[in-house]
């Protein structure tokens, strides 16, 4: 009996073991199924979203589509947001470049874009959009102001640059834009400067150190011609090297060329659509139509702007062709 007891002690001892084994065992195995839940819950469709919307918000859009693609089931509104943002950062890339002809048909997609309502999504849109439309008209005032400096029309020159410094500085492009300008309007400056030093004097040059580096939707040369053009220009003293208009419509006011520009394009504008004379030769006046966008809707209008060629002697007037930067 006395060997038959103690035989059993090694018995209970193994079967103790055992057990504090699959004790430990199902602890651990708990951690493991309690991690998996949480993580889960970090990228359920809600947290995702949530997450992306306050990115989107903060302007860090590669960082949302990242996000977003961390969503442990793709369902369609997260689909469909990060295709809203794949659009988004397409146009917001092609304007930071100041590419406005690559720019215009991914801003065209993304103010077209319907697949979600995502309401951060739609705000940083429409603020997108809304610097677009101002680097369009920055440009038009630079170039305007580039051309006419390259044709000696320095009063016409001086007025766009003076426009351009009124256009509020919202994209970067825009204040580089301003800082060319500038550099165009002190050359200005001083060749009058030396014009009223020395009278007569046909030597006098405006040199201007701005050159051109975008590509906008004004511009129907390369840059390197643009920027020889306007640092090369040798000026004269001539008393009619301003004059910008032919006598038969010099005298006109600006609300004047407008009535005439509207009733000779044969186009029906909304009584809110502006109008600007963005460039005004001895032949025509260049006028860039600014529609508004339409508050109902979720996006801006496809069309921003529009920008025409009016012809007062004949009455004709031409459409820019966005894609080629020519008027037909």
């Amino acid at each position: 009996m006395d060997h038959a007891y103690r035989a059993s002690w090694p018995l209970i001892v193994i079967v103790l073991l055992g057990l504090l084994t699959l004790s430990g065992c199902a602890k651990n195995t708990g951690g493991v199924t309690a991690s998996s839940a949480t993580t889960a819950t970090n990228n359920s469709t809600t947290a995702v979203i949530t997450k992306a919307d306050q990115q989107i918000s903060q302007q860090k859009i590669a960082a949302a589509r990242k996000t977003l693609a961390r969503a442990s089931e793709s369902n369609a509104a997260v689909k469909t947001l990060a295709t809203g943002l794949k659009y988004y950062q397409e146009a917001e890339e092609a304007l930071e470049n100041n590419q406005l002809s690559l720019a215009k048909g991914y801003f065209d997609t993304l103010s077209s874009y319907d697949g979600t309502t995502d309401a951060s999504f739609i705000a940083a849109r429409k603020n997108l959009i809304k610097q677009y439309q101002a680097v369009k008209l920055a440009n038009g005032y630079y170039n305007a102001a580039r051309d006419e400096l390259s044709i000696h029309d320095l009063a016409a020159a001086k007025a766009n640059i003076d426009k351009l410094d009124s256009v509020q500085a919202t994209h970067p492009v825009i204040k580089e834009l301003q800082k060319k300008a500038l550099a165009m309007k002190q050359a200005i400056m001083n060749y009058e400067a030396s014009q009223s030093t020395s009278s007569g004097s046909d030597s006098s040059t405006v040199v201007s150190s701005s050159t051109v580096t975008s590509s906008s939707d004004n511009s129907a040369t390369s840059s390197s011609t643009d920027s020889t053009s306007a640092d090369t220009s040798t000026m004269t003293s001539s008393s009619n090297s301003s004059k910008s208009a032919s006598s038969s419509s010099s005298e006109l006011t600006t609300s004047a060329i407008i009535k005439q520009f509207q009733d000779a394009s044969g186009v029906t504008f909304a009584t809110d659509t502006e109008f600007n004379i963005t460039k005004e030769t001895s032949t025509y006046y260049q006028i860039t139509a600014i529609y508004a966008a339409d508050a109902a809707s979720s996006s801006a209008s496809k069309t921003v702007t529009d920008t025409y060629r009016y012809y007062p002697d004949s009455g004709n007037v031409t459409k820019e062709n966005s894609a080629t930067g020519s008027f037909e």
